[in-house]
This record gives C-alpha cells, structure tokens and sequence, in this order.
C-alpha cells in the first residue's frame, strides 16, 4: 500500500511519517484505519486522516501537536484526541474493544489490539488498516476480507449483532450502498431487516439519529439515498406522520435541479446548506406542533430551525410573486429569506415568473445597497435623526425601483424625503 499512501497530498504524507517517528520514539504501534484505507484502495480523494494507536492516543497526539506547533484537543473517555494542522483534520484513538450494554447506548471502552479494535467496526470495507510502523510501512492489515468485499463491490457486517449494538449503522449501510453502488451481503441484509423489526432505531438517541440523516442529506444528490431509506425503513424514526410518495419525490427531482441552477449560476454566492433544503421537504406534511417539536427533540442548532421554519412559514407569502410585481415589492419579498428557503421555493413553485422573479432577486437584488449614510445626513443638519430609518426604507425602494446614477442623487433624494417626512410631522 505504500503507492497508495504516495497518492495522499503531500502535507497529509508529510504528517504520516512525523507520526510514525514520534510514535517510534514513544514505542507505540500506529496504523491508518477505516474509511481512509477504503477511500485510499478505491482512488477517492481523502479529506481527513484517522490513525488507530496500539498506545496512549492522546499522549502521542499532545508530542504531536508540540512537534508541529499546533492545537489539538482530547477526550479522556473514549481514549481519543484530534489534531488540527492548517485546515487538515487528524483523529487518534487508542485501539479499543467496545460494549454496548443495551442497544444503541454509547459503548463503554476498553484497550484492545488493533484486531479487536477492527472487528468492533461498522463493515468490513471499513474494517482494514495500513500500518504506518518503521520497518513495515505501508503493510495492509485485512483480518476480515475487507479488500475481497471491495472487489466485489459488498457491504457486510462483522457479527451478528452489529445493528443491534449500534442501530446507526442501518443509516449508515443505506449511505455507503448508495455512494459507491455497492450491494448487500444477503445474511446482513437478513440481520438488518430483523433490527428494523425489532425496533432497534427506537433505541438511538435522536440526536444520534439527526447527525446520521445530515451525512446522508449531506451526500451529492440524496435523492436516491432518500428513496432507498424510504424503501428499507421509511422515515417513522422522525415521525409515522411521514408517508414519502411520488409527489414528494418529484419535488427531490425539482430541489435537485434548483441546486444545479443555483451553483451554476450564481457561484458568487455562499454554498448553501442543500441538505436543509432535502430536510424542508421530508418534514412539510408535518403539522406546526410536531414540526417544533421534531426541532426540539432532534436538536437542530437555532440557525436551523430558522431556515426550516421559514420554508414552511413564506410558502403561501410567496405566492405573489407568480406574477409581475414592482422591483421594490420583489425585494421586500425575498430579502427577509435564506438563499436556502428562496431555493425551497424555487422547486415547489413551477410558475416560470416566479422563477424569473427569484432569479431576479438574486442576480440584481442581492448586492444592492445605499452608498449614504446617516453621517451624510447629519452633515446636512437634518433633525430628529428619528427619521432616519423611515428615510432610508423608502430611499432603498427608489432606488430599486428607479436606480441612482451617484451617491450625490442619492443623498439629495434622502434629503427631499426627510422634509417631506418632517413637515407632515409638523
């Protein structure tokens, strides 16, 4: 493997073999494990590294980060520690056994060989690792025929009650199915089914559940992972109020080519977040009260909820803009929504001006600005400077209605409209 390794960037090689002498120095074994070894074997690019130590994690993370003058931090309970080099993420962990003491509980830890800690692991693909030691660096350990699974394009589990010790991983089988195409082992197929049977979602925390369906929401075009988990368990484990049918899988089809629009035509503007947008949709038959709730209980960060509230809440406020509507109206309209709600929007409405009328928005509406400020208007004596924001409301309106050609008949407009204000108050 070490060609592959040579395939990393230069900085994450660089990083490598400064852990390999450092873990060398301190007489510990390191190896390269999990989805890095796989996405390595299958020429896909590598983002994060994450190294399994047969010794203290955080103490050699803490020689690391000396070594390297960078911040790092630990987590003493589960023998883990993370280190940032520049804009690269490291993750070490003490090779360790886990035990669940119920379904879907947090496992309780415990030091073990890297061939304990391999065997604890999701699926085999990810199941293998590379060891990074002086003397055989770059030597593959494949104890459970992770690399034949790749070959033939497998998922399978390592034991029997692997999505039973960790429900999650149904999720996580319905993503890494869909991401790389590959196809069910028959017997996991059978034991996941069975946990599905039984229930065994319900024992996840729902915040456990929350960050599973982000990574898949997360993926390039979750359509198809939507569909798939719509196929094997459905969308209960949010709310049995969600029955995904084909409309709702139409309006996927339609967020998915808004995105495409978006990206496309506006790369100026900030990257969305697009698995929002998925979200919005899987959750609109949701009534109001157990909308807020599904807010709550899964734990969704207050930017959140704001982005998924104002989907639901400016649906019907949009409906206006299906027809031709002053510029000013167009920005009051749009300027109070995310880029994220205006692409809901976009995809529920088919209304080809409304598509014109948001494409507006945001390609002549979304910089425009004043060039005064209350400082000009102060230079002029104006008072009560009270006005002042009723004075700039209605200048902005003008202006997008009729433009300003300088900052000059900017400011004499702001004037003639302060007067006009003050006089009617005298």
């Amino acid at each position: 493997m070490v060609n592959r390794l040579k395939k990393l960037s230069p900085q994450f090689q660089k990083l490598l073999k400064i852990s390999s002498e450092v873990a060398d120095a301190l007489g510990y074994r390191i190896y390269l494990v999990g989805g890095v070894v796989r996405d390595l074997v299958l020429g896909r690019k590598v983002f994060d590294l994450d190294i399994a130590v047969e010794g203290d994690a955080i103490v050699l993370a803490r020689h690391l980060a000396e070594k390297l003058s960078s911040s790092f931090s630990r987590h003493h309970a589960f023998g883990t520690a993370t280190l940032m080099v520049e804009s690269h993420k490291i993750d070490f962990a003490t090779a360790r056994t886990e035990l669940y003491i119920h379904p879907g509980a947090l496992p309780k830890v415990q030091p073990a060989t890297l061939s304990e800690d391999l065997f604890r692991r999701d699926f085999a693909i990810n199941a293998m690792a590379i060891s990074l030691n002086k003397g055989d660096y770059g030597r593959l350990v494949d104890l459970y025929r992770g690399m034949t699974d790749l070959k033939n394009k497998t998922l399978r589990i390592l034991h029997e009650k692997s999505f039973l010790d960790d429900p999650t991983r149904i999720l996580r089988a319905v993503r890494f199915e869909q991401r790389f195409l590959f196809k069910f082992e028959p017997f996991t197929f059978s034991l996941m089914k069975r946990a599905l049977a039984d229930n065994a979602l319900s024992f996840v925390s729902l915040h456990r559940l929350r960050g599973e369906l982000e990574l898949i929401l997360q993926e390039p075009k979750p359509r198809a992972y939507i569909r798939r988990l719509n196929e094997i368990t459905g969308f209960a484990f949010i709310s049995p109020r969600i029955k995904l049918s084909k409309k709702h899988f139409d309006f996927f089809k339609r967020i998915e080519a808004a995105l495409i629009h978006y990206n496309t035509k506006y790369p100026k503007h900030r990257v969305c977040q697009s698995w929002l947008i998925y979200l919005g949709g899987i959750l609109l038959q949701i009534p109001s009260e157990g909308f807020e709730r599904i807010l709550h209980d899964f734990g969704f960060k207050k930017g959140e909820r704001i982005i998924l509230r104002s989907m639901r809440e400016g649906l019907n406020l949009l409906t206006k803009l299906g027809q031709i509507v002053k510029p000013h109206v167009l920005y009051r309209s749009c300027s109070v929504f995310s880029f994220e709600a205006l692409l809901f929007f976009y995809a529920y409405y088919t209304q080809r001006m409304l598509h014109k009328n948001i494409d507006y928005f945001l390609k002549k509406q979304i910089s425009v600005t004043l060039r005064i400020r209350g400082s000009d208007l102060k230079q002029r004596g104006l008072k009560p400077e009270s006005l002042y924001g009723r004075v700039f409301e209605e200048l902005l309106e003008r202006k997008l209605d009729y433009g300003f050609s300088s900052k000059d008949e900017e400011l004499e407009a702001a004037v003639a409209l302060f007067n006009t204000m003050a006089n009617k108050i005298h």
